[in-house]
């Protein structure tokens, strides 16, 4: 009797917190990490900036042939029109980006060096780079139909890899790199991902579109979160009685808002090549007295800053 009541009793906590999830309650799916799951409420990257990052997308590499000539910048838009969705964010335009990578003869894999060009040119805090990397059809029992085997037909699947990197244009130093992939169901194998062609078995539309738009899901969540640690950064372009930086009331920059130049202590780079700054005390201290559309000036008030430094806005 009394395992009857605990059953009942377990399932009205499950019923319960499934039902609460509209109010911010249950389990949820945080596709920011690793789509593990987690108790309590979906959280929303916090930013650490105190204004808009200024942010861009290139259009992706295409590693493994799509076969559309539009298909990387198509993808760059599809993600960039999400990332635009925050309102933490001021996206450039895809076109905005083409047109500055044909003005600086830029193409294909893009450097950390070749980012930093580009950050400059478009005024960026950060770059977000990508290329198609995989794109793989197999046939699978997953779940419960793994049991199941005289019962159930394996399903096709397609899985499109995608490689993201967001790039702080400042320091050249990678925010987040992660693999994301897109895996795509279709359903009982005989209804067949491929399409004969004249020149053998290619990825139908659908497939490739559903697997590519599932990696793209994943990409925004991680791409989002990589971007919320980013302190807002500027570089200094010119000294005098002022400091003036070029980012102004199109970031929201306010007169009063405060900046320091912090001292590198050393960088560091781990075993996949990314880096990372040890940052130390702040050598000078800068205040906003003076806002246009795209730039700002600064008062020093302590300390020496000269042109190329990077100094950082504080809360």
């Amino acid at each position: 009797m009394n395992s009857g009541k605990s059953l009942i009793l377990l399932l009205f906590i499950f019923i319960t917190s499934a039902l609460t999830l509209t109010t911010g309650c249950g389990v949820i799916i945080d596709y920011a990490n690793d789509n593990e799951l987690y108790w309590g409420a979906l959280v929303a990257p916090r930013f650490v900036s105190p204004v808009k990052l200024r942010v861009a997308v290139a259009p992706f590499v295409d590693e493994v042939g799509l076969g559309a000539p539009e298909a990387g910048a198509n993808l760059a838009r599809l993600l960039s029109e999400e990332l635009a969705k925050s309102s933490e964010l001021d996206l450039v335009p895809l076109e905005e980006v083409k047109a500055a990578l044909n003005t600086m003869d830029i193409s294909g894999q893009i450097t950390p060096e070749k980012a930093a060009q580009i950050g400059s040119t478009l005024r960026l805090n950060a770059l977000v780079i990508g290329s198609v990397s995989e794109v793989k059809k197999y046939n699978q029992r997953k779940g419960w139909r793994r049991l199941a085997r005289f019962f159930t037909s394996q399903r096709e699947y397609v899985d499109a890899v995608l490689a993201i990197s967001a790039i702080d244009i400042t320091t050249g130093i990678i925010l987040v790199s992660r693999a994301n992939t897109g895996e795509y169901n279709s359903g009982p194998s005989e209804k067949g991902f491929f399409d004969k062609g004249e020149k053998g078995e290619f990825l139908s539309q659908e497939a490739m579109e559903g697997s590519l738009n599932e990696a793209l899901v994943e990409s925004y969540h991680r791409t989002l979160n990589g971007l919320a640690a980013l302190p807002f950064k500027a570089r200094v372009i010119s000294t005098g009685d002022r400091a003036t930086i070029s980012f102004g009331r199109d970031v929201g920059i306010k007169p009063g808002l405060e900046f320091v130049r912090l001292e590198v202590l050393r960088t560091l780079t781990n075993t996949i090549g990314e880096s990372y700054q040890i940052m130390g005390a702040a050598v000078a201290h800068l205040k906003v007295v003076e806002v246009d559309d795209h730039s700002a000036s600064l008062e020093i008030m302590d300390g020496q800053v000269y042109p190329d430094d990077i100094i950082q806005a504080i809360n």
